[in-house]
């Protein structure tokens, strides 16, 4: 056990030193200059001032200097100032994570939620109604990209019906007031119950509910019912489009799993030793059918922060995503690295817990 765990870590280090190494070179790679974006109204002829831009931010310095500073910052997470909004990289960061958890965290849990009973339904009653509409619905969501859908959504539903706002994340002249104090101790409170009854219990359900209920009232009790209200309403429309493909994709993955099961050798002796068919179903079935789930479940809140850049883009979202477009159109190095490597970061944690998790429910994966 300890030789795998070993195995993991080392193997996740040696991927993210990999991705902060790619992550400093790759953004030099844009511009032939990877100054330029610093002498926005620099005059040409202003070659002093320019120099003292470029010895300023260190750009005179041999490049695998530049490295070893760059490896410094991220060690010490320093990641500077960004040289468009003016302002540390950590606060402009932050001021956007919010808002695209918003959108991805609402969208997985309703697409999860509704996709695993959809996916129960659908396998147990094969070629039945509601297993012939989820392979249709399949087939749509495969044929049609979500972003071609959110267009069309806008344009009907944003202007010729104009049902839901176009673009932004709350009303113009609004502001957002939260009591960031309130929300953490709710949520902390919040989460420590809900190991206290995992701990008693010994179901780690509760842990699965708990955290999110947590997160719920945290949010109900931090934030005014009517900034509330007007979040949600500019959030429906991009959230109704990813939860389409997303409860699609996850009821066809439970589908598939729950068919496969039911012809592996321990369902039928399960079913030979006489025991009802309610436990066959959702004791053995139903419960194996769902370990396919945890990778998939693993990527997708490996994109909780950066979110869907489309999405975010097409209706102006204020999210992660749109945060990293404007950074590499405006040559933001500082900001854009810090983006792409709290992405990778995020990432690699994911793969690893996943790893971990699905080596706890599934004794047949291997200690190598």
């Amino acid at each position: 056990m300890k030789g795998y765990y070993l195995k993991k870590v080392l193997s996740s280090l040696f991927v993210l030193f990999i991705i902060i190494t790619l992550n400093f070179f790759l953004p030099r790679m844009i511009f032939s200059d990877p100054a330029q974006p610093y002498y926005a109204g620099v005059p040409e002829d202003a070659l002093a001032l320019r120099e003292q831009i470029r010895e300023a931010n260190g750009f005179n310095d041999p490049l695998i200097v530049q490295y070893l500073k760059y490896l410094g910052r991220v060690f010490t997470l320093d990641f500077g100032e960004s040289h468009y909004y003016k302002d540390s990289v950590w606060k402009v960061m932050f001021s956007r994570i919010p808002w695209s958890m918003v959108l991805t965290v609402s969208s997985m849990l309703i697409s999860i939620t509704f996709g695993i009973l959809y996916g129960a339904v659908a396998g147990k009653r094969r070629e039945h109604a509601a297993d012939k509409v989820l392979l249709w619905l399949s087939g749509v969501t495969t044929a049609i990209p979500s972003f071609w859908l959110a267009l069309v959504s806008v344009m009907l539903f944003a202007f010729t019906y104009k049902i839901f706002p176009y673009r932004g994340a709350m009303t113009a002249g609004y502001t957002l007031s939260m009591n960031g104090s309130l929300f953490l101790i709710v949520l902390a409170v919040g989460v420590v119950l809900s190991v206290v009854l995992k701990l008693l219990s010994k179901k780690n359900l509760c842990i699965f509910i708990g955290v999110p209920v947590s997160l719920t009232a945290a949010l109900f009790a931090s934030v005014p019912l009517a900034d509330i209200v007007d979040v949600a309403y500019h959030a429906a429309l991009p959230v109704m489009i990813s939860v389409f493909s997303g409860i699609i994709s996850y009821a066809l993955l439970v589908r598939n799993s729950m068919i496969a099961v039911t012809g592996e050798d321990y369902i039928l002796t399960a079913r030979a030793k006489g025991l009802p068919a309610q436990v066959v179903l959702y004791k053995h079935t139903f419960r194996n059918a769902l370990l396919p789930l945890i990778t998939n479940v693993g990527m997708s809140m490996a994109g909780l922060m950066g979110g869907s850049v489309l999405m975010e883009k097409i209706f102006s979202w204020p999210g992660m995503g749109q945060l990293l477009l404007d950074a590499c159109n405006n040559g933001d190095y500082l900001l854009s690295q810090a983006i792409l490597l709290l992405f990778a970061v995020i990432t690699v944690v994911c793969n690893f817990i996943t790893d971990l998790v699905y080596h706890k429910f599934d004794p047949r994966v291997k200690e190598v």
